[in-house]
């Protein structure tokens, strides 16, 4: 695919999304990086309180546990002394405290499951966020090499800068429309070095990376819609 069908094929995908502005990919990261950092801290806060639960669950089972033998000592005592209507009163509290015991178990069995996967949860966003803080520094510096060119490059009617405005969508987003400025930014090459032909204004390493990228980000959207 040619690089002028590729900034078609990014800006009709952008407009089939409702992407009709380039942004910041300042902003856009860094907001994406603090709603990341707001959904770990209030899983870990859900994780304090699971615990917290698991450890009352286990003090019930304890307790109901002393409770049930508790209550068939004094049923045997009862009959044992022939007093019936005290030995049912005692198998009826005994029965309650079983039914009460289950209860407990059951629940601390969900919660247990909850807390081991919330716990898988949290890591895996820690790990996620230092890879997207990596990942940031790395789309912020692509982005200043392409405006820079884009600024520096001759002006045409047909090739725009981009307009930096806020945003609120996440990393995939802002990579392709980086993925566009760099686009633009060799195009805008193009134009002033046309003299020089196709092969010279364009890098064959950038290209060759660019095709990639965008292919890996396809492959990615359709393994997304798959599911």
């Amino acid at each position: 695919m040619s690089l002028f069908k590729r900034i078609s094929t990014l800006t009709k995908a952008a407009l089939h999304e409702g992407l009709n502005k380039l942004e910041n990919p300042v902003l856009l990261t860094g907001q994406y990086l603090r709603d990341l950092e707001n959904e770990i801290a209030t899983a870990e806060r859900n994780e304090r309180d699971l615990k917290v639960t698991a450890t009352v669950l286990e003090r019930r089972k304890q307790e109901y546990t002393q409770l049930i033998e508790q209550s068939e000592a004094e049923a045997v005592q009862a009959v044992e002394q022939g007093n019936e209507e005290r030995a049912r009163l005692a198998l009826m509290a005994k029965l309650r405290y079983a039914e009460q015991l289950d209860e407990s178990i059951n629940s601390q069995a969900q919660t247990q499951h909850s807390l081991a996967e919330l716990e898988i949860n949290i890591a895996r966003a820690k790990e996620e966020r230092e890879h997207l803080k990596a990942k940031r520094t790395e789309l912020i510096a692509r982005a200043q090499q392409a405006t820079e060119t884009l600024s520096s490059a001759p002006h045409s009617n047909s090739v725009k800068g981009p307009n930096v405005g806020t945003a609120s969508r996440g990393f995939e987003r802002m990579e392709e429309k980086i993925f566009e400025w760099e686009a633009l930014a060799e195009n805008s090459k193009y134009k002033s070095n046309s003299g020089a032909g196709v092969a010279s204004s364009i890098d064959p390493n950038l290209r060759s990376a660019v095709d990639d990228e965008i292919e890996r980000i396809r492959n990615r959207k359709i393994n997304t819609d798959k599911k």
